[in-house]
């Protein structure tokens, strides 16, 4: 059942939905708030039973514990700021009320939202997150629900990671009972201004490097320092450097 809830006087609703062949719901209200979620299929998992969350190894979200966000919609305003958790896994937004209660946007509402270290928002803004670009969605046809990606660097030219949260069934030793995790399937992605939007085959120079336009200047900066296109924080820092070259 759904039930409208205020945040900063803006209505969300309390959302439930199936992805795929399994469900995830969130605590009922009143329940608590650390995530407490409980798994069930329809492939005769466990003969049908609900599975315990604590019986699933890993989470489904991107931080287990909440932090401030600001809440941005489709249209770009701003629609409040509360802590925040954000599920990978079903790709929905948690977040507490002013009332204290565990509740889920409604799918389709939040476009962006800005995650910040401290208990405020002058504080140091540690994660930012997008829904629903069409980079993604074209590159992800059959996904039921659009996906949230990290945006990892600001400027024309942005790294984003989307990070597929998979729940996994396997048979433990002698086949004795199921196992339940959940695994990470990463991708990257170059979104460019200048229309190179591409998915990376994985992170690597010639990979990255291939969509931009890259002058003897760059090589030399790349070699100065250091750069390791494997590596995530370096792909970033490389391009960080990149887009202020091109906007002197």
């Amino acid at each position: 059942m759904q039930k409208k809830i205020s945040i900063t006087c803006i209505l969300f609703l309390l959302a439930y939905y199936a992805i795929g062949q399994v469900s995830l719901e969130s605590s009922p209200a009143g329940g608590t708030t650390d995530g407490a979620l409980v798994v069930y299929g329809s492939d005769n998992i466990n003969n049908n039973k609900r599975i315990p969350y604590e019986k699933i190894s890993g989470s489904p979200f991107w931080k287990s514990e909440y932090q401030l966000a600001t809440i941005i919609d489709v249209k770009n305003q701003v629609l409040g700021k509360a802590p925040s958790k954000l599920n990978l896994y079903t790709n929905e937004l948690y977040f507490i009320s002013p009332k204290g209660e565990e509740r889920v946007a409604a799918p389709g509402k939040v476009r962006k939202l800005v995650f910040y270290k401290g208990a405020d928002t002058t504080s140091e803004i540690v994660a930012v997150f997008e829904n629903n670009l069409p980079l993604i969605v074209e590159n992800n046809p059959n996904a039921e629900n659009p996906s949230y990606v990290q945006v990892l660097n600001n400027g024309d030219v942005q790294l984003l990671k989307h990070v597929k949260k998979m729940f996994v069934t396997a048979d433990s030793l002698f086949g004795t009972m199921k196992r339940y995790y959940f695994s990470d399937q990463v991708s990257y992605y170059i979104n460019s201004k200048y229309g190179q939007n591409i998915r990376l085959r994985k992170l690597s120079r010639e990979n990255v490097l291939e969509t931009l336009r890259i002058v003897a200047a760059d090589e030399a900066w790349i070699k100065k320092n250091g750069i390791n296109f494997k590596k995530e924080e370096d792909v970033i820092r490389f391009l960080n450097y990149y887009n202020n070259r091109e906007k002197g």
